[in-house]
């Protein structure tokens, strides 16, 4: 199932946090977002540039039919998270490397361009040590888009104007990102995983790598607030393959995952899911993500 893997995800839970090691300093102020950029670039190294418009159309379709025109909140098959049927949205997967420019295996770097924003965001992974970093660029730094993305590469450390592009750690972390990556870097949906890689159309371009027993931790002591825990649930069929931090998303976009999950017999696992909400709506306590190493 793992390749199925679907992380249903929305709204806050709360339990207890998790910290990376404790080899960050810890500022008497705020990182500067080049600061902050020093510290990713040590776990995962280069921060890559990238351009919108370079990312893979996140596709909608009706009736199992791809549509190139906006929908009815809800009309298609696979609505985003927030139940819209938007088309525009692109995303775009880039591999890790070292300074030298060679290939870095264990390093991915996803970015997200929103059809109609006029900001990008940016995850970087080590899928080894579970070190993760996010990246937001300023409100209005790209120009408002309706459906075609902006060309524009997007500034990296050795920019002079990367401070005036990306958004500092602090306001970052105080959007509270964590409120959905909670248990994992990537959150996968019906919507998100229509984007497949140009090289392989079986598979999605948002990386799906996370196992129960994998590390997750955020680089950046500024993110030391944050909260990143999972549902443990002995025997549960679905989290054997899943790492689940909440699950509202069936209010949010009327989602019934058991006419989906699991792939090869959706509806089999009914009671293991209907178990996982009664978990979530009774506010049973969370175990923490393992630690990054």
């Amino acid at each position: 199932m793992r390749k199925y893997k679907i992380v249903l995800a929305i709204a806050c839970l709360f339990i207890l946090s998790v910290k990376c090691s404790k080899d960050e300093p810890t500022p008497d102020s705020e990182l500067s977002a080049i600061e902050q950029a020093q510290l990713i670039k040590a776990k995962l190294g280069p921060i890559p540039t990238f351009t919108c418009e370079d990312g893979v159309l996140i596709p909608i379709y009706v009736n199992g039919t791809e549509v190139f025109e906006d929908k009815p909140n809800g009309a298609c098959d696979n609505p985003d998270l927030k139940g819209d049927c938007k088309v525009g949205s692109r995303i775009g997967r880039i591999q890790g490397t070292y300074e030298n420019g060679d290939p870095r295996a264990e390093v991915v770097w996803v970015f997200f361009c929103r059809r109609g924003d006029n900001f990008a965001q940016m995850i970087g992974h080590n899928t080894t040590t579970g070190k993760t970093c996010f990246l937001e660029l300023k409100d209005g730094y790209l120009p408002t888009n309706t459906f075609l993305q902006p060309n524009v590469d997007v500034p990296t450390p050795k920019d002079a104007d990367y401070n005036d592009a990306w958004k500092a750690p602090k306001a970052i972390a105080n959007q509270g990102c964590n409120d959905c990556h909670r248990s994992d870097p990537f959150i996968h949906s019906r919507w998100v995983v229509g984007a497949k890689m140009p090289n392989n159309p079986n598979e999605p371009v948002l990386p799906e790598l996370a196992t129960p027993s994998s590390p997750y931790c955020i680089i950046g002591p500024d993110f030391k607030s944050w909260e990143l825990n999972h549902i443990n649930i002995q025997g549960n069929s679905c989290l054997s393959c899943h790492r689940l931090s909440n699950i509202n998303s069936w209010n949010s976009s009327n989602t019934d995952w058991n006419l989906y999950m699991p792939p090869y017999n959706p509806g089999s696992q009914a009671s293991d899911y209907q178990e996982i909400k009664d978990y979530i709506l009774n506010n049973l306590s969370m175990e923490d993500v393992p630690p990054c190493n």
